[in-house]
């Protein structure tokens, strides 16, 4: 056998070895020439990789889904920084062999494929019937229609030129470059020079109307509707610009070239792509419900899509940010009752899921990606911001928010990187708060015997399960005067307190301002 076929018979072999993570690549940039016509669902992809082979004991390999009976591509040439190269595409991975490596490991891949998306760019039908064409790669199924490093460590900038039918709108991350029309066909081009992760690249092609909701800070805010819903729809994506601008406030200038907000048909509530964010059709109702929905989806364009986690188990750097960041929209938009109703909901939520799915936060032990996607990693990870607050105070908690955007922008970051801004920004050793609230399962669960005789109350409160550090508050109401405010520090399993008040005792009301997890189970 001639040595580069026993090169690529043992890189056939070494397949299945490889996870998502394709550590030995680091990509630059992606340019992806995209054709989709309306005859059937094959798409017709030329694609360039602007990439670097970072270790060199590794082979070269990228995700792309071979073709099998549900669909996958097809791969027709590949080239080498303009020089043929052998490749074998196999088991979802494309490997490429490279006889005179360059001198600083720098490339440019250029391949030529087509087929049928198995998925990741889902081809169908929207609610009126018309035929539509949207990207939803989260987690890793950007490689089911282009050739990627498909984990959300590689971040890179990314370009489209997407040829449709006359009839079709085309969106996609980035600026619009130009828009040309030839005959029967036209021909978007898009630029991001942003670098992301594959998770948040998207395209979208359907029948679409446009609008201009607003420009805050110079960014333009847009909205793309289906033309049978667009008063709707309009009504709900209006309130982008102001929840743009609200959140550019509390953290940092927003970091993307626009943003589009598209009625599209994800499997999603909301796919936060960046500066393109889709939302479900039926969302999208002109009721003011999917409020607390965009606010979701803007929030991650500063968590998620500009500091990425490094990960899956950290999901809850995305997903619980969010979550808390809408939290603190909706109490400063709605005030501090629906705030606290907000929360209440979302520890209702943890507690339920928590007898069902017993892990941490930060989750080693998932069986699928899509399993992450639970109350632990969305309100759980809010809650444990929530009361990472009440631990160093408001003012510190958003000075801590901004200082870790600002050192992991358009990068990655992990729990550990978290914690330690918060640390250098408070001042404090929160290594036990991170700890328990991140590594450890579960909650605090309380037996809580409170005795009143009087004016005296004799408080005992005993933690099961795990032991946990925390303050309990307790809000003390009497016949007369202001009802008063006690705070036990918590930290061993039984814990016991006598108060003796002025008044005779009517009654009283643990966690008074919602500032704590905890589960009572007497």
């Amino acid at each position: 056998m001639k040595p580069s076929i026993i090169f690529g018979f043992v890189l056939f072999i070494l397949a299945s070895q490889l996870n998502a993570q394709i550590d030995q690549i680091d990509i630059r940039h992606y340019k992806i020439d995209l054709t989709v016509r309306d005859l059937d669902d094959t798409i017709e992809v030329i694609e360039d990789i602007y990439f670097s082979h970072v270790n060199m004991l590794k082979p070269i390999v990228f995700n792309l889904k071979s073709v099998n009976q549900e669909g996958g591509m097809l791969v027709s040439s590949l080239t080498v920084s303009g020089h043929d190269a052998e490749f074998l595409h196999r088991n979802d991975s494309l490997y490429v062999m490279i006889d005179k490596p360059s001198e600083n490991h720098y490339y440019e891949l250029s391949i030529n494929f087509k087929g049928v998306p198995r998925d990741g760019l889902v081809i169908g039908k929207n609610k009126f019937g018309s035929r539509t064409f949207f990207g939803d790669n989260w987690p890793n199924r950007a490689q089911n229609w282009f050739a990627c490093n498909d984990h959300l460590s590689d971040k890179a900038s990314v370009e489209y030129i997407v040829h449709t039918p006359q009839k079709y709108t085309v969106v996609a991350n980035g600026g619009l470059v130009s828009v040309q029309k030839n005959k029967k066909i036209k021909t978007f081009h898009y630029s991001s020079t942003v670098p992301i992760p594959t998770k948040v690249m998207v395209v979208g092609i359907a029948e679409l109307n446009q609008s201009l909701s607003g420009t805050i800070n110079g960014t333009s805010v847009k909205s793309f509707t289906y033309p049978e819903s667009e008063t709707e729809a309009n009504k709900d994506l209006n309130m982008a610009p102001s929840i743009l601008d609200f959140f550019s406030e509390y953290i940092a200038p927003y970091a993307f070239e626009k943003l589009d907000n598209v009625q599209s048909t994800t499997r999603f509530g909301g796919m936060e792509n960046a500066g393109c964010i889709f939302y479900d059709e039926n969302a999208l109702d002109g009721t003011g419900s999917a409020e607390d929905l965009i606010a979701h989806e803007i929030a991650h364009q500063w968590f998620g899509n500009s500091v990425t986690e490094k990960d899956w188990s950290q999901l809850w750097l995305s997903e619980g940010f969010a979550t808390y960041l809408t939290n603190i929209y909706i109490e400063q938009t709605k005030g501090e009752q629906a705030f606290q109703e907000q929360l209440k909901k979302d520890r209702k939520r943890i507690v339920s899921f928590e007898k069902r799915y017993r892990h941490p936060v930060v989750d080693q032990s998932y069986k699928s990606l899509m399993d992450l996607l639970n109350p632990n990693s969305y309100q759980k990870g809010g809650w444990v911001l929530h009361m990472l607050r009440g631990e160093i105070g408001n003012d510190l908690f958003q000075e801590a928010m901004r200082a870790y955007y600002q050192k992991y922008q358009l990068s990655n970051a992990d729990s550990k990187d978290f914690q330690n801004v918060v640390e250098q920004v408070s001042g404090t050793d929160l290594d036990w708060f991170f700890n328990q609230w991140l590594h450890i399962a579960g909650h605090p669960k309380l037996e809580i015997d409170a005795n009143i005789e009087n004016r005296e109350l004799q408080l005992h409160v005993n933690q099961k399960e795990n032991i946990f550090s925390f303050p309990f508050k307790i809000e003390i109401h009497c016949t007369e005067g202001p009802s008063i405010k006690r705070t036990l520090n918590i930290s061993q399993q039984s814990t016991h307190k006598d108060i003796i008040t002025r008044y005779p005792i009517k009654f009283i009301v643990f966690d008074p301002d919602v500032e704590l997890l905890f589960e009572r189970i007497k």
